[in-house]
């Protein structure tokens, strides 16, 4: 029987959760009056994240002066908007399990390289909504997730035929009738994410095919197509040679732009990859 995108989640024996309190920073992640701090003590009790978060937070990429024993005080050291994005990431990866034939350290660091790149690019972009395309960026892989909990065989052929230099979008859509975007934007659906996110979500694989394009989906796009090209090793020059120019330019920047954007842009580090340990 073929896989539909109908029938996606009635193959999957669990379907990844998230806690209430991720949802809830997700839904306010644009709100600038939101209170995190009452949310703070939500998250305590959730002792998985809370305790992922303080363990990054104590790490050396944060770099601070002395060990931080609870949510209160990161939120006091690192800021309201640097720890959202903590426990928003943690909540996202404690949803998901390891997955058979997909390397979820792997996985995750190229998801949270998107996430940092995509936001970068839509900040860079003028763009207001750009924790919006960060959480985007971040769940846009879950997809793939998704179709290997669902269907095996299937995933394993599109991931070696996509290695081979066929488009990920047209052969998922050859061999199962649908993308992993719009899987993924479907799994974020049934989470109740906000339109907004989930169209982000769903357009990111292929934001020119859409009308009108938006230019949060372009910025998705092309932070997992520089997350993919440096992990399969292209120099610079090489990622400028392949760079796609039609996306690029729907940001609003020019191809003059691209060296000096991309130059910056590879300095960047998630800071997340512990989350995944």
């Amino acid at each position: 029987m073929k896989l539909t995108l109908e029938k996606l989640f009635d193959q999957i024996h669990k379907v990844p959760q998230i806690p209430e309190v991720v949802r809830e920073l997700i839904a306010q992640v644009n709100n600038p009056d939101f209170d995190f701090m009452a949310v703070a003590k939500n998250v305590e009790k959730e002792q998985v994240i809370a305790l992922k978060v303080l363990r990054l937070v104590n790490s050396a990429h944060f770099g601070l002066s002395r060990k931080i024993g609870s949510i209160d005080e990161a939120v006091v050291l690192l800021g309201m908007g640097q720890l959202k994005t903590l426990v928003i990431a943690s909540g996202i990866v404690s949803s998901v399990s390891d997955i058979p034939g997909i390397n979820i350290k792997e996985f995750w660091a190229d998801s949270f390289l998107t996430a940092t790149y995509a936001k970068w690019l839509a900040e860079q972009a003028g763009l207001e909504n750009s924790e919006t395309v960060y959480t985007a960026g971040l769940l846009s892989g879950l997809g793939t997730i998704l179709i290997h909990l669902a269907d095996p065989k299937a995933a394993n052929e599109i991931d070696q035929h996509v290695k081979a230099g066929e488009s990920r979008p047209e052969f998922e859509r050859k061999r199962i009738g649908f993308t992993s975007e719009e899987a993924c934007a479907a799994l974020c659906e049934r989470w109740k994410f906000a339109p907004e996110l989930v169209d982000t979500v769903r357009q990111s694989g292929e934001p020119l095919a859409y009308d009108p394009v938006l230019p949060e989906a372009c910025c998705v796009y092309l932070g997992r197509f520089i997350t993919q090209a440096k992990r399969h090793g292209l120099s610079q020059d090489e990622m400028m040679a392949n760079f796609p120019l039609d996306v690029w330019k729907k940001l609003g920047f020019s191809e003059e732009q691209l060296s000096e954007k991309l130059t910056e842009l590879l300095t960047l580090e998630s800071g997340l990859d512990g989350l995944a340990d």
